[in-house]
């Protein structure tokens, strides 16, 4: 018996998106100028999260440059993780300031607040503290430290909207906290994403700059529709497991490559010096349309997610060749994936491709060693070992139990532990 694989990400809400889109494009409401859902879907995220202040954002990286532009002066350092996506380092150095790498902690693919703490002195001027794959820094450490040494804190959420500490959402520790709401998001919205500011002044500074972008284009929307509408049907049950995860699976074990880089994203880094015109746009009020349509579902497909990661933890966790972060008790992650890392990735990799589980390699890279920032290079040797290290394991709500336990199976397998009484059967090529 072969096993049917499932794809290793689907796109969220694809069944609103669409009709939605076309019936607004069709009939004319791109809603250009209406500001009712922008303001309506700003007012939903404050009550949600109890901030002061949110706006809708073009982009989430957008809302980290404007962050830094109202917080930093002109040359001052900015402490942020290497292993991270590049265009935040983009938007530090397109918002005037310095990064400066702090390396991250062994096994939780986050910043490390006592490599902050070390880094800080009379040049610093902000850090960014950012939430991978769905789980939470250690943002409490982080904002004690900053505030104790009058540092401005930007919490870079943009993969953790959702996530909570006891009943407080991530996000809203920092003096800014942004969100994403891109079409790779647990809410999608093609485009877009939220800030979420507690300063007076600060959101009076957002809403001046938001003011001169023009409004995103439809066209560019109908774009990223057709790039995610693709997606969605090669990712179809049928047509992945006949048509698309054999490609895969051929190109990866031939080394070609090709395909890898069709569904990877931002893993060419280059470096800018000014903002790129493209993300100088505002959300549009069908986006926000979209955002609130999906809002209702945001916690029951954490639960959701947050189910498969203990399921993860439970049967991972005696494997001494793994690691990955500590489940919280209070289970308040929002796991987009589920992190670990492994010994020579490449065969584990070409172990599960054979035995047909298609899983993600992560993107990231260590960006202190990368030559696109050389000129800003750091020692980070955890970063290093976590960028070669690092597999996502599928986690999105319909991916399936089942699923799960055939992952956990075929990496135990890969390992040399199989489990005495598995759930599911032993993978086989």
């Amino acid at each position: 018996m072969r096993l049917s694989p499932q794809p290793r990400f689907r796109y969220y809400a694809a069944a609103k998106i669409y009709p939605e889109l076309i019936k607004r494009s069709l009939f004319g409401r791109h809603g250009r100028d209406g500001p009712d859902e922008i303001v309506s879907l700003a007012e939903r995220i404050a009550d949600l999260t109890g901030t002061t202040h949110a706006l809708c954002l073009p982009q989430a990286r957008v809302g980290l440059y404007l962050a830094l532009r109202c917080l930093i002066r002109p040359g001052q350092n900015v402490i942020l993780s290497p292993y991270n996506l590049y265009d935040v380092i983009n938007m530090v150095i397109c918002a005037g300031g310095r990064p400066v790498f702090a390396d991250v902690e062994p096994d939780s693919f986050h910043i490390d607040p006592n490599a902050i703490e070390s880094l800080i002195d009379d040049d610093t001027g902000a850090v960014i503290a950012t939430h991978l794959h769905g789980l939470i820094c250690d943002i409490e450490k982080i904002t004690e430290i900053c505030r104790a040494k009058g540092i401005a804190v930007i919490e870079d959420a943009a993969q953790c909207f959702g996530g909570r500490i006891a009943d407080r959402y991530v996000g809203t520790f920092a003096d800014v906290g942004v969100f994403s709401f891109s079409h790779a998001k647990n809410i999608n919205t093609l485009f877009g994403g939220m800030a979420v500011i507690r300063d007076d002044a600060v959101h009076d500074y957002f809403v001046e700059a938001l003011a001169a972008f023009a409004p995103e284009s439809l066209s560019r929307l109908l774009r990223r529709a057709a790039l995610c509408f693709a997606g969605d049907v090669f990712t179809m049950p049928v047509v992945f497991q006949l048509l698309t995860f054999p490609l895969l699976r051929y190109d990866y074990l031939h080394d070609g490559k090709i395909t890898n880089r069709l569904v990877q994203a931002e893993d060419r880094p280059v470096m800018r010096q000014n903002l790129p015109e493209q993300y100088r746009c505002r959300m549009t009020p069908i986006q926000a349309g979209l955002a609130m349509k999906q809002l209702d579902e945001l916690e029951s497909q954490r639960k959701q997610r947050v189910a498969y990661a203990r399921m993860y933890h439970q049967g991972l966790s005696d494997l001494p060749d793994l690691s990955f972060p500590t489940e919280q008790e209070d289970h308040s992650n929002v796991y987009l994936a589920f992190p670990i890392q492994v010994p020579d990735r490449r065969r584990v990799v070409d172990y599960m491709m054979r035995h047909r589980r298609d899983l993600r390699v992560s993107y990231f890279g260590n960006l202190a060693d990368d030559p696109c920032f050389e000129q800003f290079a750091a020692d980070c040797p955890n970063a290093r070992k976590v960028a070669a290290r690092a597999l996502l394991l599928p986690t999105y709500p319909s991916y399936g139990k089942a699923e799960v336990e055939k992952n956990i199976d075929a990496l135990r397998s890969c390992f040399g532990r199989e489990r005495k009484f598995a759930s599911c059967p032993s993978p086989r090529t």
